[in-house]
């Protein structure tokens, strides 16, 4: 009888430690005097690494963070989808400092977006009646489309290199998963604000660096960086002084990105009756304003006023509105004509809309009327990634490479013909119809402005695409794909702000 009780204990002691593991690490997460230690000795152990070998220790210290940030992305995807927006805000920026503009950006995104990917099979989610509904969706099935028509770009006798393809189309691939994700994420009223919360703390944080390099000078590692390359210096360096471009990968990105999101946040605060919330949103849309100023792209000042246009279309049966238009309308007249010269954001700001006769605007007229003749010729286009800098690398000899299109639409129609133009336009104008239609037929007031002033700044991109490629970068996954994942969802949200899909 003893040896049974004897023989029982003994069975239990490894369960017993196997519950003790699963509270230490799963339930209270290393929130234990467990954890301290593990984390005193792990510190010590990398302090000695690092001062014994930097490029050891620096190497190991990146392995565990990046072993900690999958692991989080697993346990909980809603932490991941944020870890990718803040990824996606401050990348570049740690990319100079650290690694010399050497860290592989676009690897990494596919390891975060697969990574929250599987995080839903980890945990048993069904994933069958959301993906039926999303790949339903008019806007998912024109973005399949223009895949698989990339995807017969490989056979497009006039592209030279696979390696551009292989690029092009896994970018493709990756926005399809990412914009699931985000699909699945984003399932209801509570996670949008939380959401949009996160979107404008970073959105101020990049708007105060930038004016932070601004008024202080960019620091040491980012002169070395801008000087480092020819071509990049002399888009960076203007009239004597550096364009700004905060933690972004460049100038353009930076200023659109602030664009859009002012767009957004200026929209949410005109219909915000919250005074406290109100004023937080238009202080914050105001350093964004002005980082976009110092960055020096004339598009994300069109881009600006045309959100605000489109804007003031969408709801110009409110009060709010006529006023907001009133007093846009006289502070940009006053910006436009005032007598101040010796300002260089303020003159770029004008160049945007009196430069006629801006001797780079002239350039760009006459490069369009050069290249007319090769895109109605080519209704297939050229081939991906043919075009511009990548297409002195990716396909020499090439008669597109080197040519700078200087126009997100000029692109299209010289790397996948008129054809595939036609196809990206048609989906620009179901995903604008989408936001539009959630407007006027959202039966949750909250949700209608919401949608109000994400259709305006999707609006405003694809206003930008006319001078800029201002699609396409990697801070896409924190605003542009969450706007449009909104309006694929606007039935869900429409039905009590919880997600109920038809069986």
């Amino acid at each position: 009888m003893v040896n049974k009780e004897i023989t029982h204990q003994k069975r239990k002691r490894p369960f017993r430690s196997a519950g003790t593991m699963e509270r230490i690490f799963l339930q209270k997460k290393l929130n234990h005097w467990t954890g301290g230690v593990l984390f005193a000795g792990l510190a010590v152990a990398m302090g000695f690494l690092v001062a014994r070998n930097m490029s050891l220790g620096l190497g190991v210290l990146g392995f565990v963070l990046g072993l900690a940030v999958i692991i989080a992305c697993l346990l909980s995807t809603e932490t991941g989808f944020y870890i990718t927006l803040i990824y996606s805000f401050f990348v570049y920026q740690v990319s100079r400092m650290f690694f010399s503009d050497g860290l592989p950006v676009g690897v990494i995104t596919d390891v975060l977006s697969v990574t929250i990917l599987f995080s839903f099979f980890l945990k048993g989610v069904s994933l069958k009646k959301s993906l039926n509904a999303f790949i339903h969706s008019p806007i998912v099935i024109l973005m399949l489309l223009n895949f698989f028509y990339g995807s017969l770009e490989l056979f497009n006798p006039e592209g030279h290199s696979f390696e551009a393809w292989l690029q092009a189309i896994r970018r493709s691939f990756e926005t399809f998963v990412f914009l699931f994700v985000v699909f699945q994420i984003l399932r209801d009223k509570e996670t949008i604000k939380n959401y949009i919360r996160v979107l404008f703390i970073l959105c101020c944080l990049a708007a105060i660096y930038g004016c932070i390099q601004q008024w202080h000078g960019l620091f040491d590692f980012e002169r070395a960086w801008a000087m480092a390359d020819d071509i990049r210096f002399g888009l960076l360096f203007i009239n004597g002084e550096f364009r700004k471009f905060s933690t972004f990968n460049d100038p353009t990105a930076f200023g659109t990105t602030m664009a859009a999101c002012s767009v957004f946040f200026t929209v949410l605060a005109v219909n915000q009756r919250d005074r406290r919330i109100k004023w937080t949103w238009l202080t914050g849309v105001g350093l964004m304003v002005l980082a976009m100023a110092y960055s020096g792209t004339r598009t994300a000042n069109v881009m600006l006023m045309a959100g605000f246009a489109m804007f003031a279309l969408l709801t110009i049966d409110k009060v709010r509105t006529r006023i907001f238009v009133v007093a846009g309308s006289l502070l940009f007249l006053g910006v436009l004509y005032a007598p101040i010269y010796g300002s260089f954001a303020l003159n770029r700001f004008r160049s945007s809309f009196l430069g006629s006769d801006d001797e780079s605007y002239k350039v760009r007229v006459l490069s369009r009327n050069f290249i007319k003749p090769y895109m109605h010729s080519h209704p297939f286009g050229g081939g991906l990634g043919t075009t511009g800098n990548l297409g002195l690398k990716l396909n020499p000899g090439h008669f597109l490479a080197g040519f700078q299109t200087d126009s997100g639409y000029v692109q299209l129609a010289l790397e996948i013909g008129w054809i595939g133009l036609a196809i990206v336009c048609i989906l620009f104008f179901v995903i604008l119809k989408g936001g539009v239609r959630a407007y006027f037929h959202s039966s949750d007031e909250e949700m209608k402005w919401v949608y109000a002033a994400g259709t305006c700044a999707l609006f405003s991109y694809y206003v930008g695409m006319f001078a800029q490629n201002t699609l396409g970068n990697v801070t896409d996954m924190a605003f542009y794909f969450p706007v449009v994942a909104m309006i694929i969802r606007f039935k869900d949200y429409n039905n009590g702000g919880h997600m109920q899909l038809a069986g």
